[in-house]
């Protein structure tokens, strides 16, 4: 047996091994530094507030320890540091769109668990007939629909080994067969522009509301969030899918033996169940809930909440169900950026920053196109959350100085914050679809380029034409 002596020197083997350790050190010695120094034209507070904010973002972004940790070091910072006491600090954490964002997870789980998400997507897919392209698009619209009720890596996680087991039945060649791009993209795609649609498509949106409502105490109800989301998601996933069907355009094919593949599959569920019919009426309710009461009462975090009592209730799903689907990094990184925006926009901060970096008044139409290809930039490399975390504070205080619709600028910057066409990890479900092996990053780039060009055209035209007059 060959035997392999690594002859590098032990102190470079040492660093490599604990670099992550090293820079930390390094990391938190720079931030104990700067403690030290005082900026003129700002106070104390918003001067630490600052640093807090820079070392949450350098954490958040390279991941050196996780994200749930760093939110709860930034619980200890903002007290310890004297900048809001560690009451107030604490109760901050403990925000309605917290609740919404973890009765979300629940709500997902149960309607996971019951069959009912299966059962509608098995039957949409057999609608399906010998047309490659019928089926790509019904994976697409499949994806994008129950993007609106579910979390988009939830769908992503439910939808692809369906798509698989259809690219394995037709024998698609990974990286070769058009047809084998087209349906995974076509599923990352869909379930990308469905999850800003809604406030259950991604937390990312729920977060910018609760900023929004936290810091200015402005609310925004879920017939609102649709009023500024559809403008933007409706001709993105029809010009959406026709762009990468013509950049993907599938090999003749005949897939008849996949829409068999998902008839019998189909075939083989037990009839529609009791646990399916209560799941579907809980639903419902809870969209009817947040419609009429979302927006006042007790509000859209106490509509969910009963929601997913019910859920237990009718013993359709269990605790134990729910602790293996909620995603508590995702939740305490959450009440960990409302509480760092919000104490943000309690000190100068954010009017250091405007002055500093020369944020001029400008029509609403070019800001928001501004701070919108900002977001859809920095999406592609770290997640959507941390973008609306790191941006969404610095640009409602920049839009209260220079009396902007702060509503138009949160849409903006939550809406092409989920965007990440280019980069798998912009976000898990685009992650989950390039683990296939049937596309490459450069393919992703080829038709995420022009998606996020489409993007920013969506987002001019709505701004202009429908969002100011609301």
């Amino acid at each position: 047996m060959k035997v392999t002596i690594d002859n590098r020197p032990i102190f470079l083997l040492f660093l490599l091994r604990y670099y992550k350790f090293f820079l930390l050190i390094a990391i938190f010695s720079l931030f104990i530094f700067l403690l030290n120094f005082e900026v003129n034209n700002l106070s104390k507070e918003g001067y630490r507030i600052i640093l807090v904010f820079l070392l949450t973002a350098i954490l958040w972004s390279t991941n050196l320890i996780p994200t749930a940790i760093t939110s709860l070091l930034v619980l200890v910072l903002i007290p310890a540091l004297s900048i809001l006491p560690a009451k107030k600090t604490f109760s901050l954490f403990g925000n309605e769109p917290l609740f919404f964002i973890l009765s979300a997870f629940i709500i997902s789980s149960a309607t996971e668990k019951s069959g009912l998400s299966k059962r509608i997507t098995l039957l949409i897919l057999s609608k399906a007939t010998r047309n490659a392209k019928k089926l790509a698009f019904l994976i697409y619209i499949t994806g994008l629909l129950m993007s609106f009720f579910m979390p988009e890596h939830a769908v992503a996680v439910f939808l692809f080994p369906i798509v698989m087991g259809i690219a394995e039945v037709l024998k698609l060649e990974k990286k070769k067969s058009n047809f084998g791009k087209l349906l995974f993209i076509s599923l990352a795609y869909g379930t990308i522009i469905g999850g800003i649609a809604t406030f259950l498509g991604g937390a990312r949106n729920a977060l910018a509301v609760g900023l929004l409502e936290e810091i200015w105490g402005i609310k925004i109800s879920f017939i609102d969030w649709l009023k500024y989301s559809l403008p933007v998601v409706i001709p993105l996933s029809i010009i959406g899918f026709i762009i990468i069907f013509k950049i993907f355009k599938p090999e003749p094919i005949d897939i008849e033996i996949a829409t068999k593949k998902i008839k019998r599959e189909l075939e083989t569920l037990p009839p529609f169940t009791f646990t399916e019919l209560i799941a579907l009426l809980i639903i419902l309710i809870t969209i009817c809930g947040w419609i009429l009461i979302g927006h006042k009462g007790i509000g859209f975090a106490g509509v969910s909440i009963i929601s997913a009592v019910l859920f237990f209730i009718f013993r359709v799903i269990e605790w134990q169900d729910v602790e293996k689907n909620i995603n508590w990094s995702a939740f305490f990184m959450y009440g960990g950026a409302i509480t760092l925006g919000t104490v943000f926009a309690q000190t100068d901060a954010g009017t250091f920053f405007i002055n500093k970096f020369g944020i001029i008044k400008t029509d609403i139409i070019i800001y928001a196109l501004i701070v919108g290809s900002v977001a859809i930039l920095i999406t592609e490399f770290i997640s959507n959350a941390t973008v609306v975390a790191l941006l969404l504070p610095i640009i409602l205080k920049s839009g209260i100085n220079l009396d902007t619709d702060l509503k138009i600028l949160t849409a903006s910057i939550a809406l092409m914050s989920g965007l990440a066409f280019m980069l798998p990890v912009g976000t898990p479900s685009h992650l989950i679809c390039y683990s296939s092996g049937f596309y490459s990053i450069k393919d992703s780039i080829k038709a995420g380029f022009l998606l996020n060009i489409l993007s920013l055209i969506s987002l001019f035209v709505a701004v202009k034409f429908i969002w100011v007059r609301l």
